[in-house]
């Protein structure tokens, strides 16, 4: 499917609450920046809302639903990925409050869910508290690729905390910061536990509800991603725009990690709560300042430095630390909590500036690749310019350019050139099932004539035969052919066959961007794998196939941007 993008812009924008936020021309000046941002990065469709002390100013643009031609307006919601977080650490705080000192940052993991509980080593099994989930030091396996193959229905979370000792270690505890979505999932066990519900039960009970975010949702629980109310996900695959797959956006069991779909209209509730420290519209307190105090605060150092640097850029915008759930950064000096996710084709990003007493929420259903990623950061910069009352540094032109004319666009990715497509030789040597304790099983059989595919639940692809002996290039085929072909880019997965052993490969690597290893003669159904089974201990972890890989396969494939 392909459409005209001045189709895509027919636009219906809604706005609702009190023009305290904006003057008529900011708020028009704001209306013509975002439309000219879509319009130049292909944008379907795009919610916003933005909150000022107690005032609020929601919009919808463009079209959740292109098909039809339903607009998008200020209830239509939309994925918001990592945002999510801050929704777990949220929960955590409120049952820390209620625990009469009994539940602390600090507690061990395993007080909490039990003594049959255990992370791969007794170092972490014995040390690891809820701080070091929250902040991402865990040095655990971050890989996300089992959650896009798709987990059973009957696999339950009560099933991921005893199998989370198989999630195998990259880095030393407690030695880096290092993202990790399983950590989250955890989080969404533990809320459980200290619940006795559901996580999305207790999540409607306990913010939903009480801040009147009526219209939000859990992906893949509550509802699925071509649901009435949804903004439909659309994705540039192969510079076509399509409809993704609405079954690929159900995450579990990694609900807690980033699977709330939400509108602006709830979004800004949602702000006004943070900007509230805690405290609802109706004066009632959810959480106690002091704790959501450390909710805010720098737990962790980030590595990578700034996201806009002088001199090349015109301001500094520099992200410093992690609290829980929550990134610290410095905009034009003023303090920052923010945080950006992405669940596919929709990405988001959420902005308070607390001593200034607002904040920003944007989210797209499209095109999931860098030109649209770009947007979210580019359209808060504009309105925190105006709240501040500063000139704004971009404009129409620099905000389609962007990262121009500062610096250059990251080229485009083509990593196929080693790609032989020759016929395999040993088709049998490859031929079999290989599985992980936690991550599934992977099954390697025969393609059209002399070839291999590569079938791992959800993900399927054809493996290219590369220069290098026992080494493939996985593609892609739907419902994840925009990870393979994102615009006009290529990015395949590297699949690497070791331990030849009585004409058998023993172990398979998937690479995109850290190692997967899948082994023969294991599977996720094994039974009796509690006993006399060690977990994989092996704790090197694989270069990154490039920086900028890792930057679009953030964008492409992963829903939590930092």
């Amino acid at each position: 499917m392909m459409w005209c993008m001045q189709a895509l812009l027919l636009m219906s924008a809604v706005s609702t609450g009190s023009a305290g936020v904006f003057t008529d021309d900011q708020a028009s000046k704001v209306d013509t920046f975002v439309e000219e941002v879509m319009r130049c990065r292909q944008i379907p469709g795009l919610t916003l809302a933005v909150v000022k002390g107690d005032e609020t100013w929601t919009r919808g643009f463009g079209q959740a639903d292109i098909e039809q031609g339903v607009n998008v307006t200020k209830d239509t919601l939309f994925g918001i990925g990592s945002v999510t977080k801050a929704f777990t650490s949220t929960l955590l705080a409120m049952m820390i409050d209620e625990s009469n000192g009994s539940l602390t940052w600090t507690s061990k993991v395993k007080d909490v869910l039990g003594p049959d509980f255990s992370f791969v080593d007794e170092e972490r099994t014995r040390e690891a508290t809820l701080r070091d989930l929250l902040i991402h030091r865990t040095g655990l396996q971050v890989e996300i690729f089992p959650v896009f193959a798709g987990y059973a229905p009957n696999f339950t979370t009560t099933d991921l905390a005893k199998r989370f000792r198989f999630l195998p270690e990259v880095h030393p505890f407690r030695d880096v910061y290092d993202y990790n979505n399983w950590a989250y999932a955890l989080l969404g066990r533990i809320v459980e536990v200290l619940s006795g519900e559901s996580y999305e039960a207790t999540l409607e009970k306990r913010i939903f509800k009480p801040l009147g975010m009526n219209h939000s949702r859990v992906l893949g629980k509550t509802i699925s991603a071509n649901a009435t109310g949804m903004a439909k996900p659309y994705y540039n695959v192969e510079n076509k725009l399509i409809l993704t797959d609405p079954s690929i956006y159900d995450i579990h069991p990694q609900e807690a990690a980033g699977a709330i779909a939400s509108s602006s209209e709830d979004m800004a509730k949602w702000v006004l709560f943070l900007l509230r420290k805690g405290v609802t519209q109706d004066n009632v307190t959810l959480v106690k300042s002091t704790t959501f105090a450390e909710v805010f605060r720098s737990h962790m150092g980030v590595p990578g430095g700034p996201i806009l640097s002088k001199p090349k850029y015109p301001v500094m915008d520099l992200e410093y630390g992690y609290g829980y759930g929550w990134s610290l950064s410095v905009y034009k000096g003023y303090n920052v909590i923010m945080h950006t996710g992405s669940i596919h084709s929709y990405i988001s990003y959420l902005k308070l500036y607390p001593d200034l007493d607002f904040g920003i929420f944007v989210s797209e259903n499209g095109p999931g690749t860098l030109e649209g990623g770009f947007a979210e950061n580019i359209i808060a910069s504009y309105i925190s310019d105006i709240l501040m009352g500063d000139k704004s540094w971009l404009n129409s032109s620099t905000a389609c350019t962007f990262p121009m004319p500062w610096d250059n666009w990251p080229p485009s990715i083509q990593n196929n050139s080693d790609v032989t497509n020759t016929d395999v030789d040993c088709l049998d040597c490859y031929f079999g099932k290989y599985g992980q304790l936690l991550f599934g099983d992977v099954d390697v059989v025969e393609g059209p004539g002399s070839s291999l595919e590569l079938h791992y639940g959800r993900l399927q692809g054809s493996l290219n035969t590369t220069d290098k002996k026992a080494t493939f290039k996985l593609d892609l085929l739907e419902p994840f052919r925009f990870m393979s072909r994102p615009g006009n880019a290529t990015v395949l997965v590297e699949v690497i066959f070791r331990g030849l052993n009585k004409g058998k490969y023993s172990y398979i690597d998937l690479i995109f961007p850290h190692k997967l290893t899948f082994t023969r003669g294991i599977s996720i159904y094994d039974k009796n794998i509690f006993t006399g089974t060690k977990p994989d201990t092996n704790g090197q972890s694989v270069k990154e196939l490039s920086n900028l890989l890792l930057v679009f396969a953030s964008l492409s494939v992963v829903f939590f941007l930092r």
